[in-house]
């Protein structure tokens, strides 16, 4: 097994929207390589992995399919001081594939990615943005090439081409082949942290909504993954990704919001007012006047103009106001998570 290890200078992405949902959290890019697309029958042989908090870019390569417990017990490490990652269709692909493969080794059966939030590019560019019909199709260096990022790419091989060669490095220890095996790795793990700048390219704050988002609070971290808006309730929930705690509770400070939180999952649910078409929310009852974003982006809700008086406007005859209430629920549940943890 090698494990390589380079200095890399890059900001993921320097935006505000970056900065609304992961500000405060460590984050880094991943790719992976494996021996084909089936988890139960094929390998991983090859994790990338750029921290952009160290400015490290890790490559941990199993030398033959023997190492791959090995490899992926040191994949693992690298990624532990993570809290974020940003994957090309790593929720399909990447991180499933980890854990499966995880799982068929004793030694690495109880570990997994499920302490990590997967911001996957695919699911946000495909499902919440315009570039997706500009493109013949959604793969990563079409994307890339779309984005003006094609002439930092030294790789030309497919992943396909990939397995092949890793193939023949098994069977030669090539250092040809190994060589182009980690160029082609490093270059999807670079490509991607520049390509992450496409987010400001969609409607993020709905794409967040539908697919879910991080809350931190200390070393603490769960990810929102259902908010829905009932006729007087606003009910969301999800997973507790770090240090996850027990709890049940039917009011928050004599509002009558319900928590639940079971050590692996969590959901609660708060009191909303509907009226002529407008759904608002009581930030005062909910402990929120004048209480600063998350992260360094610096807004309040009373920046809204949908906020007065202490409330807050979440839905009205145009539909959903994603951010403000991806907001709220960062804030009420990072509030909560302080008083409670």
């Amino acid at each position: 097994m090698k494990h390589i290890v380079e200095e890399w200078h890059q900001t993921i992405c320097d935006s505000s929207l970056w900065e609304f949902y992961f500000g405060g959290m460590r984050a880094g890019t991943l790719d992976i390589e494996t021996t084909g697309l089936d988890p139960s029958r094929n390998k991983f042989v090859l994790g990338g992995v750029y921290d952009a908090q160290s400015h490290e870019l890790h490559q941990v390569l199993a030398e033959s399919r023997a190492e791959e417990a090995d490899a992926l017990a040191e994949y693992m490490d690298v990624l532990a001081d993570l809290e974020v990652v940003v994957t090309y269709n790593g929720r399909h692909f990447d991180i499933p594939f980890t854990d499966t493969r995880l799982k068929n080794h004793p030694e690495t059966s109880s570990l997994s990615c499920g302490f990590l939030y997967d911001l996957d590019l695919y699911r946000v560019l495909s499902g919440h943005s315009p570039i997706r019909k500009l493109v013949p199709n959604m793969r990563q260096k079409t994307v890339e090439n779309y984005m003006g990022l094609w002439d930092t790419r030294a790789d030309e091989i497919s992943g396909a081409e990939s397995v092949e060669l890793y193939n023949q490095y098994e069977a030669t220890a090539d250092p040809n082949a190994e060589a182009k095996i980690l160029l082609h790795n490093n270059d999807d793990v670079r490509q991607l942290t520049r390509l992450t700048k496409a987010i400001t390219k969609s409607d993020f704050h709905k794409a967040m909504f539908r697919i879910g988002f991080p809350v931190k609070c200390g070393p603490a971290l769960l990810t929102v993954n259902n908010i829905r808006i009932q006729r007087d309730r606003l009910e969301f929930n999800g997973e507790q990704n770090r240090l996850p705690f027990r709890y049940l509770g039917f009011e928050i400070n004599g509002w009558p919001a319900t928590s639940r939180f079971t050590g692996e999952n969590f959901e609660i649910s708060v009191p909303v007012i509907r009226q002529r078409g407008i759904t608002v929310v009581d930030l005062e009852a909910a402990g929120l006047v004048d209480r600063n974003a998350a992260g360094p982006s610096g807004i309040r809700f009373e920046d809204y103009p949908g906020c007065a008086s202490g409330f807050l406007i979440l839905e009205d005859a145009n539909g959903i106001r994603y951010r403000e209430t991806n907001h709220f629920i960062k804030e009420f549940t990072k509030k909560f998570m302080e008083e409670n943890i």
